[in-house]
């Protein structure tokens, strides 16, 4: 027979925050608080996820909460910690977790010193702002921390349909790494393609329209394949001349897009030798042309801001 799921309190009630609460509930978690800087805020969450505590004070944790969501911006949770270790309750019979990628769970250790066990509970999924609600069926959600909040994380991780993965605390760095190129670097890299087309003419919503059809089949080649398998292009085919263009296109009209064009090029021809569909010499080649392009642009112009 398994434990019965513990009361859960919400700290934030931000975008992470609603989609957590929100998931929570739907997998038969009683959320007993929602608290939030902003009253507004934290109503208006308790509302969705049935709370009977809604407030902007700490001290109203209610007492029999077992599991404490921690759902802030990095910059916040160690203040968060001190002020929570300083509020009456039952720390020792209690994890408190937080929803950081990048910290590790100690960054809670005022808690620790209280008797309460450390979670980081991190999610691989991105939440917008104008996106409250989100799936997490198949998201794989990062646990690192003391051995029986990990326990606790990974059952919740399965209830709401995710896969954990342990890690440790010396991993997190290079785990939340990775989580930011694939999805913040692909973003960025979507801004920077439509300042590419805004440079012939097309207004961003145009360029986003033209560009997404072509990312979503990659995506979904990249469901099939593994990266190396699906990449396509001149880079991975060995073709000096259209990349050759493509120097001379950014030299004249966006120099300051060089040296990104030149770093992701070249992962392009290393992951096209490391697959075996780029020979070595064509792949020395392309990276000499490279080279030879950002050595002639010795005063590079500044990033502009927008």
């Amino acid at each position: 027979m398994s434990a019965p799921q513990p009361a859960v309190a919400i700290i934030g009630a931000g975008a992470v925050g609603q989609a957590l609460g929100q998931a929570l509930q739907a997998a038969g978690y009683t959320i007993a608080a929602v608290l939030s800087r902003r009253q507004a805020s934290a109503s208006a969450l308790a509302a969705r996820v049935a709370a009977p505590v809604a407030s902007a004070a700490l001290e109203d944790l209610p007492g029999h909460v077992r599991l404490v969501f921690c759902c802030v911006p990095d910059d916040v949770l160690s203040e968060l910690a001190e002020r929570l270790a300083l509020v009456p309750h039952e720390w020792s019979h209690t994890v408190v977790a937080h929803t950081s990628g990048a910290l590790p769970a100690q960054v809670l250790a005022p808690l620790r010193a209280r008797g309460a066990m450390l979670l980081s509970f991190h999610p691989i999924q991105s939440f917008p702002r104008q996106q409250t609600t989100s799936s997490f069926v198949g998201v794989a959600i990062g646990l690192e921390g003391d051995p029986q909040a990990i326990a606790l994380g990974r059952e919740v991780a399965q209830a709401l349909g995710a896969r954990p993965v342990e890690l440790s605390a010396e991993m997190k760095a290079r785990y939340h790494l990775a989580a930011v190129l694939a999805s913040n670097g692909l973003g960025a890299l979507m801004a920077v393609a439509g300042e590419v087309l805004a440079s012939i003419g097309l207004s961003r919503p145009e360029a986003h329209a033209l560009l997404l059809p072509l990312v979503q089949g990659t995506l979904h080649n990249l469901q099939q394949l593994l990266p190396e398998e699906a990449l396509t292009g001149p880079a991975v085919r060995g073709d000096l001349f259209p990349v050759t263009q493509h120097l001379r296109a950014l030299q004249q009209h966006l120099p300051h897009l060089l040296p990104l064009y030149a770093a992701l090029t070249t992962e392009m021809v290393r992951a096209g030798v490391r697959s075996g569909r780029l020979d070595p010499t064509r792949a020395t080649a392309l990276l000499d042309r490279l080279q030879e392009t950002l050595d002639s642009m010795q005063d590079m112009p500044p990033t502009p801001l927008s």
